[in-house]
């Protein structure tokens, strides 16, 4: 300050531009849609808005930190604010945690979950920024060092403002004064000057401790910040998988009545949550192998042969038809097949048939096996709607219990979630599951069955049953794959007598046992 000698050095020197740029607390820059389709979900968020509300009791800049987590994940590109546009706290210790955020080698996983879905975004944000709010007292010492609270930048910054607002007020005053009157505001104007560059100079130290602390304690800081980008991904997984699992709206995963009220249920049920870690990575499989499907079906190139086929013919043979002259011959090589044209591989087409799966759900299935073996009976399902064609999944313990859905019917949501939770305990017995297989076939509501069989146990046939269940087999077409949920034991004896084929996950993975039946189905 001692080069202020009087007013004259306020208006031609360090204070000639009192016009501040403004500043935002947001360090991610979003659009006009973006921020409508976060303030759409926020309203309907059962947990950001108080934890947004307690969060700001502690750091002003929170509430901006949360928005800014959402664009982070949600985004399709992260734009940064300038940092002469952002507000010292913001600068500070915000953009620090976003980027030891976005540095994070669990960043990349959450982005490939939740980019552009809104669901999963929400979640995520919603679990990370409740993680960051329990550690906020312990980032906020770190970034300080203990010397003080991060929110000392925000107050020393607004100090600096008004007071920069008051000497603007004095110039304008000092313009129009006459006399001694100038002299006197000329002289409020250099304290008031002399005031806001001690505050500048109290901001850049207190920025400068917060820099310091912040580098040393970046390890401790990036521990905190991982943990709570792990909890963000579980978060976003689990919501992926629910709709995925039960979802309609093709993976686009956005906030309606339908997803909404899944997200509801599932959070609720156990073993709904269970199915789904198996359920949507299975269905998203299913898609990718028909997406799969689609371009290989479009033939592949690969040889010349001879015929009438307009749409596979070589350009050289159509060049005629611009010749009037070769008019008549390419006609006559119409006629007798003998026009060049390419020869494609085709894909080789299954069959689409109906669909019953007998789901073992006694005692011993309970947990994983039978979220397995629900996942793989829901995939099927899937298979069937997509086929047009009819699916039955029958319950199976000591007892029975049949779920029917016919291909020309609405699909219900609930009822297909009220069918994989579910579960019946209880003994083995596979009879009588069989006898209902014969039963669905005698009322027409099954035409030449893909059987598919899911156990982890045994249960010997008798002979005359097993004779009875082959004859079924080979009048109506029916065939029989079972799965053996054995882990190594050898129980394949059960299933051996009347099924087809046998997959076991003693020798495949599941995920493989997965991938061969819907290979064999579409």
């Amino acid at each position: 300050m001692d080069y202020i000698k009087s007013i004259q050095d306020i208006l031609s020197g360090a204070f000639a531009d009192l016009k501040e740029i403004p500043k935002t607390d947001r360090v991610l820059k979003s659009t006009k849609i973006e921020q409508e389709i976060f303030n759409d979900l926020y309203n309907e968020s059962m947990v950001l808005p108080s934890c947004e509300k307690d969060g700001a009791r502690k750091l002003k800049s929170f509430p901006p930190l949360v928005r800014d987590v959402f664009q982070s994940v949600y985004g399709l590109k992260a734009r940064f604010t300038e940092d002469e546009e952002l507000s010292a706290i913001s600068k500070e210790f915000n953009k620090n945690i976003l980027e030891n955020l976005m540095s994070d080698e669990q960043y990349s996983a959450i982005k490939s979950v939740c980019e552009g879905k809104e669901l999963p975004s929400m979640g995520a944000t919603e679990e990370f920024v409740t993680s960051i709010y329990h550690n906020l007292s312990s980032l906020m010492n770190k970034a300080t060092g203990g010397k003080g609270q991060v929110n000392g930048l925000d107050i020393m910054e607004q100090d600096k403002q008004e007071l920069t607002q008051k000497l603007m007020s004095e110039i304008e005053e000092y313009k129009e004064a006459v006399g001694e009157e100038k002299g006197k505001i000329g002289e409020m104007a250099m304290q008031m000057a002399k005031r806001i560059s001690d505050k500048a100079e109290q901001l850049k130290n207190f920025t400068a401790i917060v820099q310091k602390h912040t580098a040393q304690n970046q390890k401790a800081v990036r521990a905190e910040i991982a943990k709570a980008a792990g909890a963000a991904l579980e978060k976003a997984n689990d919501i992926r998988c629910a709709l995925a699992s039960w979802g309609n709206d093709a993976g686009e995963m956005h906030k309606n009545p339908i997803n909404t009220e899944i997200l509801k249920r599932v959070a609720k049920s156990e073993k709904l949550r269970y199915i789904s870690k198996y359920l949507g990575r299975y269905k998203e499989m299913l898609s990718s192998k028909r997406l799969a499907g689609y371009t290989y079906g479009r033939g592949e190139k690969y040889d010349i042969e001879y015929g009438n086929n307009i749409s596979k013919c070589l350009t050289s043979e159509l060049a005629m038809l611009s010749s009037p002259e070769l008019v008549p011959l390419f006609v006559r090589k119409y006629q007798n097949k003998a026009l060049k044209q390419y020869r494609r591989r085709e894909p080789e087409f299954k069959g689409k048939g109906d669909i019953i799966v007998c789901l073992d759900e006694s005692h011993s299935t309970f947990g994983e096996n039978n979220a397995y073996g629900m996942a793989i009976a829901m995939v099927l399902f899937e298979i069937c709607r997509i086929n047009k064609a009819n699916f039955a999944l029958v319950h199976f313990s000591t007892k029975t219990k049949v779920d029917y859905f016919p291909k020309d019917k609405e699909i219900d949501t609930k009822r297909i979630m009220d069918c994989a939770e579910t579960f019946l305990s209880g003994g083995t017995d596979f009879e009588q599951p069989l006898r209902e297989v014969f039963a669905l076939n005698a009322k027409g509501q099954m035409t030449k069955p893909d059987i598919v069989f899911i156990t982890d146990g045994q249960c010997d046939l008798p002979d005359d049953f097993l004779e009875v269940f082959n004859k079924f087999k080979k009048e109506s077409g029916a065939k029989l794959t079972g799965i053996l949920l054995d882990y190594g034991e050898n129980i394949e004896f059960s299933l051996k007598k009347f099924a087809d084929y046998i997959y076991r996950t003693s020798e495949l993975l599941k995920d493989e046992i997965m991938e061969k039946l819907i290979d064999e189905r579409i």
